[in-house]
């Protein structure tokens, strides 16, 4: 079954086409900072990790881990002696409260090709941990809607080697669900394997159920491309994997269910042959020698057109365009072959014989045409050279900017049925070219952040329909401006917005956090060829010097505060 094409219509409500950017504001945000007795646990590529794909996997890495299903303001970070830090900040004192609640088990001496630290709470009792060398951790946390000092410690519940014994990998994405009163684990974890001449990115399923008061894994499957992975999650019936990135992936593996071959469609035996000009169209069927004559029916009307033999029909329907049936000849040869002519009202080419297409015949291009096709198109290839007086205008690259570049790799977000293993859904993201993902919901997949014009909009994807072929996706909100602001800052490493939308983040490496107020206020600004104000609509831009405090390693962005863990600090910068 081919897959459905989505398309991205934005809610024109939500949309400001008055909005006319960002001006500056010189005012200071308040800042309360944290200076941390550990330093957070950070890896770098090594000799085997050279691929782009592991240079993205480590350097976009967010350190910063924020517990969604905790209303406080409660962060997480694994520190350089692989214990989880537990950071709570108090917005009415201002204050910060640190405890350790968990050391990581198992503390396995680095080696090439292990990966960072990773924490995901895929539920309000529960932790995901995966320490880098191959291990994977369910860890049960108790009630974490506490500030640090005040939580209990956690315990691990189980470990295992997720991927067998040599590989090592990150943790995508994680999500709880109850099927029969029995609590199932999902668990997604990436990993890249290196082929002839290019590296694969493969996504592992791992499923577990808890059963007789213990996790035990039951499922296993494997997703696997080419390339980089901008975006994936579980769907929230988890029947269903969302990817997007530069090349499709597909199912390679899986434990439950035996992986099917696509089925090739029946191709029907072709019957009939037609060949046009500009004038005329010629039907060409093979018969038997010296058949009947007698058994042969030929019925052509003006927009119609119906040609039989003993009872069998060759060609049947309506016509694309109109002919003129007075005209219609035909021809009978001792082989078998029958020609029938007709003969049409306009002087145009046709794309298909019957209207809506037919499966039985094949259109076969004149030779004496094709080469009138290619003379005329001659001027356009680059070995044939244009003659003119006239000087061509073109447009120099130098008047092009970054952001109006067009992607090498046509990037899509798929939707993979754990069902049919097949993609059901897609949405070419060439256009709205992809900018960042964020939670907003506890139970759904992650919003996806797309450049729509100069503008991000943010899009939460659904669980498709029961008995239904559509994927909903709805625009949820907009970043005004966004997608033009953020591809200029080249030097970025972390793009965020706040759950409300109200602000969106640009934060460099080691230099600047530019943070961008969406809220629009009008302004008066002056033309200065006429002299005449106009009044626009402006948000504000801060600019946030960060140097002092070392390389940011990561960010989570809340409607009050931005929170910046740097390697020497924790940063709440008051919105």
């Amino acid at each position: 079954m081919p897959s459905v094409l989505v398309e991205l219509r934005p809610n024109k409500k939500l949309l400001d086409h008055e909005f006319e950017g960002y001006k500056i504001n010189l005012q200071s945000l308040a800042q309360y900072n944290l200076k941390l007795t550990t330093t957070a646990d950070r890896l770098y590529p090594d000799e085997v990790q050279y691929s782009f794909v592991h240079a993205k996997l480590f350097a976009l890495h967010n350190h910063l881990i924020f517990d969604v299903w905790d209303h406080q303001y409660n962060f997480y970070y694994i520190d350089n002696q692989q214990q989880v830090i537990n950071i709570t900040f108090d917005n009415i004192n201002n204050s910060f409260q640190t405890a350790v609640v968990y050391d990581i088990p198992q503390h396995v001496e680095r080696k090439p090709g292990h990966f960072n630290l990773c924490l995901t709470f895929p539920a309000n009792y529960l932790a995901i941990i995966s320490d880098g060398t191959g291990f994977l951790h369910i860890v049960d946390t108790g009630t974490r809607n506490r500030p640090a000092t005040d939580k209990q410690p956690w315990n691990t519940i189980h470990s295992c080697l997720a991927l067998g014994e040599g590989k090592y990998f990150t943790v995508v994405d994680s999500r709880m669900q109850k099927k029969c009163n029995v609590d199932i684990l999902h668990c997604l974890l990436q990993s890249v394997e290196q082929n002839d001449n290019h590296f694969d990115t493969v996504l592992t399923w791992l499923s577990f159920e808890f059963i007789d008061h213990k996790w035990k894994q039951f499922a296993k499957r494997e997703v696997k491309g080419k390339g980089i992975v901008h975006y994936a999650a579980f769907e929230t019936q988890c029947q269903a994997l969302y990817i997007a990135s530069d090349n499709m992936f597909k199912f390679t593996s899986d434990s439950v269910k035996n992986i099917l071959p696509p089925q090739q469609p029946e191709q029907k035996p072709i019957i009939y042959t037609w060949l046009q000009t500009a004038d005329d169209i010629t039907i060409t069927l093979k018969l038997e020698d010296n058949f009947d004559k007698k058994l042969l029916f030929v019925h052509v009307m003006p927009l119609s057109i119906k040609i039989c033999y003993a009872g069998k029909e060759f060609v049947s329907g309506k016509l694309k365009n109109k002919v003129d049936s007075e005209l219609t000849t035909w021809n009978i040869q001792g082989n078998g072959q029958v020609d029938v002519l007709i003969t049409k009202s306009e002087s145009d080419m046709w794309n298909e014989l019957i209207e809506g297409g037919d499966q039985n015949g094949k259109e076969i291009l004149d030779a004496s045409l094709v080469e009138e096709i290619h003379q005329r198109l001659a001027h356009l290839c680059s070995e044939t050279e244009v003659m003119s007086d006239q000087p061509l205008t073109s447009l120099a690259s130098q008047e092009l900017e970054e952001c109006d570049a067009a992607s090498e790799e046509d990037t899509v977000l798929a939707r993979l049925d754990t069902t049919t293993h097949e993609i059901t859904h897609r949405i070419p993201l060439s256009v709205h070219h992809y900018l960042f993902s964020i939670n907003l919901e506890t139970h759904e997949a992650p919003a996806l952040v797309l450049r729509h014009d100069v503008d991000g909009c943010v899009w939460q994807p659904f669980t498709q329909p029961f008995n239904s072929d559509s994927w909903p996706i709805k625009h949820y909100g907009t970043l005004m401006a966004f997608g033009y602001v953020q591809s200029s800052k080249t030097n970025r490493k972390f793009v965020t917005c706040a759950p409300n939308f109200s602000y969106s983040v640009v934060c460099e490496a080691k230099k600047h956090i530019f943070i961008y107020k969406c809220a629009a206020e009008e302004t008066q600004l002056r033309r200065r060829t006429a002299g005449v104000m106009k009044t626009i609509k402006v948000g504000q831009q801060h600019v946030i010097n960060i140097d002092m405090f070392g390389e940011v390693l990561g960010v989570h962005a809340t409607n009050e505060y931005l929170f910046v863990l740097t390697e020497k600090n924790l940063i709440a910068i008051c919105i």
